[in-house]
């Protein structure tokens, strides 16, 4: 034989003892026999495609796991159909298995007839088996037993004929019955003796066995051809699995037609699914899109909500400006302020002077505004209040003009009886204003000019620092 070998020793059935089957410390062992098996099943493997029957191999659990309901008393090695055709069959299967069946035995070989070698304390041995959970293949067994074939010019003779020839021609160690029961020798079968096996397997729960046992010492001692007889057992055994297991070749219930059903079900069905999916996505792209559409208007809203109510152009921007400059140009008592001409104002075009001719020029030809202790009652400025005069607030200058460094004193506002220096003026009717640590425009209107006692130079911030005395000018 040129695959490897399995050659059992009694250490390998030491592995499978009762007492150690639920521990999970003689692993190791029952792990080694594990992969000797299925090394050597592949040469079942190569042997079974020879005959046309195509078949995947598996091994049971060599631990303790919930598919072996926690015991590793046995290790079994499975030959059962392929892949693609167990998911065919296990789509008809779920449909009529509940969820506690599936919680109480999740193993999948019971769902599908299988040739098989077990090794467990006592004996190996190789088998056919079809459990009552493999409803298809039951089914089809219970078919061929019952069921008669019509072939032209022939009399009628029962399919059952096949299968009873198969068993007869198996060596005379083989039996079979419900596994755990009595079994009866394959040579004596018969279709009532097969139908009354199938009966109590399925009354059991057991599967239906058909195979050959041999005990431990027997194969412990013929371990040399040991490996070889047990291959052309399950070989032997070949013509059984291809009579029993429903193919599509060997379909005595008509499932093909029932197959074709469920996959067009499956096809309508998922059709719906992907049809509901596609809507879905739909409505939630809408949705994201009118989400964007209500963003994006809030902030719409937002952004002309912060704008002015009106944005100024170039003929709204000087029209306003030389409007403010006339405002602030009116002085307390309704007297216009003299306001600076712009260039190019005149008959004549006026020269331009330099900034200190300018400024002088200017105040030169501003005129006075009158005092107003002197003024008509009328036009005399708003009388300072008791409280502020209480305080000693100081007065405005009288005929003084608000320069760039004049202390000033706040009149209303947030800013309302604080003392300022103006550091800058904007010519359009008011004064930047540094108070302390603040700047801040305001209105000429608002301010009044702070005169002190005596002259000392203008401080350019609020807060006062202490100046060395200066001696007062001679009267």
């Amino acid at each position: 034989m040129s695959h490897p070998s399995l050659h059992l020793t009694a250490r390998d059935f030491d592995a499978y003892a009762a007492e150690k089957a639920t521990s999970k410390a003689y692993s190791r062992p029952r792990l080694e026999v594990k992969q000797r098996a299925l090394a050597w099943a592949r040469g079942v493997v190569a042997r079974l495609a020879e005959l046309g029957i195509s078949v995947d191999v598996h091994g049971s659990d060599e631990h303790p796991s919930i598919r072996n309901k926690h015991r590793a008393d046995c290790q079994w090695v499975f030959f059962w159909r392929d892949q693609a055709a167990r998911d065919e069959l296990d789509r008809l299967l779920d449909r009529g298995r509940s969820i506690s069946d599936a919680i109480d035995d999740p193993s999948p070989f019971t769902r599908h007839a299988f040739l098989a070698l077990r090794i467990s304390e006592s004996e190996v041995q190789v088998c056919f088996a079809v459990h009552p959970d493999a409803k298809v293949d039951v089914d089809n067994l219970r078919a061929r037993l019952s069921a008669t074939e019509e072939a032209t010019g022939a009399p009628a003779s029962p399919l059952s004929a096949e299968l009873t020839s198969a068993l007869h021609a198996l060596p005379e160690q083989f039996s079979f019955g419900a596994a755990g029961g009595d079994r009866v020798a394959c040579s004596a079968a018969t279709p009532d003796a097969i139908a009354e096996m199938l009966r109590r397997a399925a009354d059991g729960q057991v599967p239906l066995w058909i195979g050959w046992a041999v005990p431990r010492e027997t194969a412990v001692e013929h371990a040399d051809i040991l490996d070889e007889q047990l291959e052309d057992a399950l070989v032997a055994l070949a013509p059984i699995y291809r009579l029993v297991a429903w193919s599509r070749e060997n379909d005595r219930i008509a499932l093909d037609r029932k197959l074709e059903g469920i996959e067009q079900e499956r096809a309508r069905a998922h059709a719906e699914i992907e049809a509901e999916n596609e809507r879905w996505r739909s409505e939630q792209a809408r949705a994201r899109e009118r989400s964007m559409e209500q963003a994006r208007a809030r902030g719409d809203e937002r952004v002309e909500a912060a704008l002015p109510a009106r944005r100024p152009t170039l003929a709204t921007l000087f029209k306003s400006s030389s409007n403010a400059v006339a405002s602030a140009g009116a002085g307390r008592g309704g007297e216009p302020r003299p306001s600076l001409k712009r260039v190019g104002e005149g008959s004549a075009p006026a020269r331009r002077a330099p900034h200190g001719e300018a400024e002088q020029q200017a105040k030169a030809e501003a005129p006075q505004k009158p005092s107003a202790d002197h003024a008509p009652r009328a036009q005399r400025g708003p009388s300072v209040e008791p409280e502020a005069a209480a305080k000693g607030a100081p007065e405005p200058a009288k005929g003084g003009v608000l320069e760039k460094g004049s202390r000033v004193r706040v009149r209303r506002g947030p800013f309302g009886d604080k003392i300022g220096v103006v550091s800058e003026l904007d010519g359009r009717g008011g004064a930047r204003v540094l108070l302390g640590l603040l700047s801040t425009r305001l209105e000429l209107d608002d301010l009044e000019l702070v005169v002190d006692g005596r002259d000392r130079p203008a401080l350019s911030t609020s807060h006062r620092k202490p100046l060395a005395p200066t001696p007062r000018k001679a009267r």
